[in-house]
């Protein structure tokens, strides 16, 4: 237990110490239960008498140097009636309740953990929290609540315990004048009443907010029926509290809105430590909406805020509900220039540190690192703009449901907040057979098994090429060209599904069916497609297609026989080594491309000639370009910078400002043939070709996991065209079928698993920390997790879904390692370095400090490959290693757990 350095100046502080112990930390001898402290002095009660020496030493490890013996006593620094606490040890003192402190130091503290308490609430409860006052908390709760109302299609039951500035309520009275009833009546009359649950009171207040439907379906529970009276009432929410029913006001709340027939409840709280608004933030079975701005005062608050309440979860042995983070107020210039990020990542950051318990524990080169840490999205934030609309809210309750609306404030607020519902707030669904049609379990996986496997490298497809999933690149490709041929590349990192998209526009032969196919639309340009380089190293298969399809293009143009695209690959191979210049090369590239159409075969200036002659026809050809990398070993080949130089730079210049553009260029190329070619101006490079750029995204992994299903026989109606335009939280809850709502048992009423979600594990375990997926390697993880054939039990369990939480986890090893094999495979200058890495197997640990690179013996060079390949992540020692990485490579992990889920959550704001 850490120590403030600190003396104890009062009493209070001697209090204040003592309430920061958790259960299972006190240095007190296991029969002390309880310590009252007060002006009086220190009073233990234990269940039997303590050794005298062992208390002393116990108050002497908590206030160093202030312990004096015979009598005890603590000394103070107040004044000379209070400098010294007396302490005594009351033994057998009567057994009562454990004792929720609800944060509150008034000289009461209990070192029992409260036993576990199952909620048998039916209702779930969102409680609307901020410290700090102004930041827009009360705008946020009638926008959730109205949002929550109309995804669910039932009403919600909105409640205003803001003390202080009851704006619920002034917005309620407006509308519908007096209330008939208030939560001041609730709580009084349940505090009355002597029967557990106070069954009575809930029924008179359902009845009576009957008359406070409000329009967007929601019933309104103001703070007191006269708002204008400023007095509260002496009984107060915590006063409902009992050791037996710590979370009474909630309870309360949850009956009252499931006898109105309620999807759920959202509750305003006043800003700051108030007792209602701790008592709620500490039910382990209340989500809470923590709202922030970017005043500096607002993040320290919320972030002390987020400490106090781990702390305070800790010492009653619960877990939290994962919050809802609302970062209201933010200027579009702090949007745009990531001013925002900057300003919340010390608060996100120390959300992750409160949040997430640190496990010591090593973990082994063989076990999920994000395993041991369900909570690897332990919030979810949601980023609201500065809206000049809300500046000066509406005082109607219709007048400000249309500002909300208008403003763009509920969209906002939407667009982040469907996953919270989804995942924290449905009681619907949870732990029933799925409505999907499955085939029998066994057949779907091996169904899904093959297709997946096949596809793990895209140039071995045997058949029809499948039509790839149409992301945002490929649509943007398309789009972009259909009145001139394309002339662009598609830069993407090894994985990212270069091959299958090459193969699959080769398979159509115009650029008019691709067009048509991939966004169905009939009007493009009509264009021969020529694949010039491809990947047909190790498939036989797309040696075959691209002969054939030079061969019907050439035919179709009167052409003669074309170079075989083995001979292309050959005489490619023989210039790089010649040593040939910019210039020289772009003639190169242009020669190729004719001859590939058996325009003057093996004659040099043919591709200058091949401009006229496709004028004079009329005709255009697309020059496919993909598997550039089978032409070396390394871009830093002799050659090879100038050669890609031309092909990426010149070449595309060269055939733009030819008239009416009779050769398009489309080009499939790797992230590092692009960067060794492109010395200058790469980022600008990049910025043309952005849209095109085949990245991927957490939305993007999600369908294509969907869709492999679909595609695969083993879920079929699991995607389909529309499956795009879903929300991150309905794509998660869409894939259930597939794999769960989380690697465990489906939470039920009244437990939760803890367990991480499984599409964000699935996301967290291919990352590579900086927020970039690469879809080959969701296609082996599922490929390999089909593998696993359940037991009979996990059968019994899992029957709602097709892949079991074991085959998944079981599923990363072997991808791991086959990442890191083809890695070496597909980067030549990372072999040496990986053999470094596979020499000391299971002997070193990640993070990488300076002390396991010197021991590996990587130098400067190696580890900027490293980094710059996606293998290592980090400005300066000690680097992190994605966990797709760590295990392939062998390496255990001994760092903090809380600092690997920091960079995950950071890769993904920032991404």
């Amino acid at each position: 237990m850490s120590i403030p350095n600190q003396s104890p100046l009062t009493w209070l502080d001697v209090a204040r110490r003592l309430a920061a112990i958790v259960p299972g930390g006190s240095p007190f001898p296991p029969v002390v239960t309880a310590a009252r402290v007060g002006w009086f002095g220190l009073l233990l009660e234990a269940d039997s008498a303590p050794e005298p020496g062992d208390i002393a030493k116990a108050l002497e490890h908590l206030f160093p140097s202030r312990v004096k013996r015979d009598p005890l006593r603590i000394e103070l620094e107040g004044g000379m009636a209070s400098a010294v606490l007396p302490v005594e040890v009351e033994v057998g003192h009567p057994p009562h309740g454990v004792r929720q402190p609800f944060g509150i130091v008034d000289g009461v503290i209990d070192f029992r953990q409260p036993p576990p308490r199952r909620s048998k609430r039916g209702i779930p409860i969102v409680a609307a929290l901020s410290v700090k006052g102004g930041t827009g908390r009360t705008t946020t709760a009638v926008a959730f609540a109205l949002h929550w109302a109309e995804t669910v299609k039932r009403p919600i039951l909105l409640v205003d315990a803001d003390l202080e500035a009851p704006g619920i309520s002034y917005l309620f009275e407006a509308f519908a004048g007096r209330p008939k009833i208030s939560l001041e009546d609730l709580i009084t009359l349940a505090h009355a009443e002597d029967a557990d649950g106070a069954p009575a009171t809930i029924r008179f207040v359902a009845e009576r907010l009957r008359d406070h439907h409000v329009p967007g379906n929601i019933f309104v529970l103001p703070l007191r029926r006269d708002i204008s009276e400023l007095a509260s009432s002496s009984v107060r929410p915590e006063h409902l509290s009992t050791p037996e029913r710590p979370f009474a006001l909630a309870d309360l709340l949850s009956s009252v809105a499931e006898q109105l027939g309620a999807a759920g409840v959202v509750v305003d709280v006043r800003a700051g430590l108030v007792p209602i608004g701790v008592n709620l933030a500490m039910d382990p079975d209340v989500s809470p909406i923590i709202v922030t701005s970017l005043s500096e005062q607002s993040i320290r608050a919320t972030s002390g805020f987020a400490g106090f309440l781990a702390r305070e979860f800790r010492r009653a042995g619960a877990v939290p509900q994962r919050s809802l983070l609302v970062v209201n107020r933010v200027p579009l210039i702090f949007r745009q220039t990531g001013m925002d990020k900057k300003l919340t990542e010390p608060l996100a950051a120390e959300l992750v540190n409160s949040l997430v318990v640190d496990v010591s524990d090593e973990i082994s080169a063989s076990e999920d690192i994000y395993a041991s840490v369900p909570e690897i999205e332990p919030f979810i934030q949601v980023d609201v703009p500065e809206l000049p609309d809300m500046q000066v809210p509406t005082g109607g309750w219709r007048e400000f449901i249309d500002q909300l609306r208008n403003s763009g404030f509920m969209r906002a607020l939407a667009d982040g907040s469907d996953k919270f519902l989804a995942t924290e707030l449905s009681r619907e669904g949870r732990g029933k057979p799925s409505p999907v049609s499955t085939p029998p379990n066994g057949e779907g996986r091996h169904a899904l098994g093959a297709f997946a496997n096949q596809l793990i490298a895209a140039e071995n497809v045997q058949g029809k090429v499948p039509r790839p999933l149409v992301t945002q690149p490929l649509g943007a490709l398309a789009s972009r060209y259909k009145s001139e041929v394309p002339i662009a590349i598609a830069e993407g990192a090894k994985g990212t599904g270069k091959t299958l998209a090459a193969r699959f526009i080769v398979s159509k032969k115009e650029w008019s069916a691709v067009v048509a196919d991939l966004i169905g639309e009939h009007d493009a340009i009509s264009a021969q497609v020529i694949p010039i380089v491809a990947s047909i190293q190790s498939s036989e298969s797309f040696l075959r297609e691209a002969n054939e399809a030079r061969q019907e293009a050439g035919s179709a143009l009167g052409f003669q026989e074309p170079l075989n695209i083995y001979d292309t690959t050959a005489f490619l191979k023989e210039k790089l080594a010649a040593g040939l210049g910019e210039s020289a090369w772009v003639s190169v590239w242009l020669d190729i491309i004719a001859w590939s159409l058996g325009f003057k075969k093996s004659e040099a200036g043919a591709g200058e000639e091949l401009f006229e002659e496709l004028r004079g026809r009329g005709k255009s050809i697309v020059a496919i370009f993909e598997g550039l990398e089978e032409l070396y070993t390394a871009v830093s080949d002799p050659g090879v910078e100038l050669a890609m130089r031309a092909l990426l730079i010149s070449l595309p210049q060269k055939l733009r400002s030819e008239p009416r553009r009779p050769i398009g260029l489309l080009i499939f190329v790797r992230r590092d043939t692009v960067e060794a070619a492109v010395r200058q101006n790469l980022d600008q490079f990049r910025r043309e070709y952005t849209p095109f750029a085949l990245t991927w995204t957490e939305d993007d992994v999600l369908e294509l996991a969907a869709w492999l299903a679909a595609q695969s026989g083993a879920i079929p109606s699991l995607w389909s065209d529309q499956f795009h335009i879903l929300s991150s939280a309905e794509r998660a809850t869409k894939l259930e079928p597939l794999w769960g709502t989380k690697l465990g048992p489906d939470d039920v009423l009244g437990r939760r698993t803890r367990e991480a979600y499984t599409a964000t594990w699935i996301v967290a375990v291919l990352s590579d920390l900086r927020g970039r997926l690469v879809p080959r390697d969701l296609v082996r993880l599922l490929a390999n997790a089909a593998k696993v054939e359940p037991d009979t039990e996990e059968l019994a369990t899992y029957k709602s879904r097709l892949l079991i939480p074991r085959s998944l986890r079981t599923a990363v090893d072997s991808t791991s390692s086959a990442k890191v094999n083809e890695t070496e495979e597909e980067i030549g200058e990372l072999k040496p370095v990986f053999a470094k890495f596979k020499l000391q197997a299971d002997e070193l640990s990640v993070p990488l400090t300076e002390e396991v690179i010197s021991q590996l013996g990587l130098n400067p060079q190696e580890v900027s490959a490293l980094i710059r390949h996606g293998i290592i992540f980090g400005e300066k020692p000690p680097y992190e290693v994605p966990e797709l990485f760590r295990r392939g490579l062998g390496l255990k992990h001994s760092g903090a757990r809380r600092s690997v889920v920091n960079l995950y959550n950071r890769a993904r704001r920032l991404s």
